[in-house]
This record gives C-alpha cells, sequence and structure tokens, in this order.
C-alpha cells in the first residue's frame, strides 16, 4: 500500500478526529509548526510533512476541518514525497497563528526601527 504525503504550512499539529454513531473512532494527526522557530536550532521551518498510509487518508479526506484547511491552501496531498520547501512555496504561506516576523512590523509605524 503507498504511502500518502501531507504538506503544511499550519503553525500548529492538527488532529482530524473520525466520528461514527456521534463517537469519536479514531484521531489522525497532521504535523505543523510552520513558521514557529524551533527551540533547540532556532530554525523556522516553512512547512512540515506528514506520512499517512491509505488507509489514513481515506479516513480523513472527507473531514470537514481536513477539507477547509486543504482548500485555504494550508495543506496539499501529493503521492510521494518531495522537498518540503519545494510544495510550501505554491501554499498559503501562514496562518493567524504563526510567529511575527520584523517584516510584519515594517508598516505599522515608520518612524520606529526593529533591530
Amino acid at each position: 500500500m503507498a504511502n500518502i504525503y501531507i504538506y503544511s504550512t499550519m503553525s500548529s499539529d492538527n488532529d482530524y478526529i473520525i466520528y461514527k454513531d456521534g463517537l469519536a473512532q479514531s484521531k489522525v494527526t497532521i504535523s505543523g509548526k510552520a513558521n514557529v522557530t524551533d527551540k533547540i536550532t532556532l530554525i523556522v521551518k516553512e512547512g512540515a510533512v506528514t506520512v499517512l498510509t491509505q488507509e489514513q487518508y481515506d479516513m480523513i479526506k472527507e473531514n470537514s476541518h481536513f477539507k477547509k484547511h486543504l482548500d485555504g491552501g494550508f495543506l496539499s496531498v501529493e503521492q510521494k514525497q518531495v522537498e518540503t520547501t519545494k510544495v510550501s512555496k505554491n501554499m498559503t504561506k501562514k496562518d493567524k497563528s504563526a510567529q511575527k516576523k520584523k517584516e510584519d512590523f515594517k508598516d505599522l509605524n515608520a518612524d520606529i526601527v526593529v533591530e
């Protein structure tokens, strides 16, 4: 069975819960941490990848939250593994919970210099 690669530009991990008859049956977690500084390396990743089995993907592909994130450009589904930066350049760059960067403040007040 082939793996499915889910690329994410979301700042946090997301759990997609699968319900049956109103009860939670299973959960699939898609990695986030894009645009968040790694506590050890201090590197800010542009995206993350989660490897799913075909069965896991089949469980979440109809999940309304998964579809919303996919339609919003925060997730990309691929059949093969590629470099995360290549996939993320065509995706929505960051969600509302992404860390602020110096560039995010440059238009607020031209008199303030951030160093």
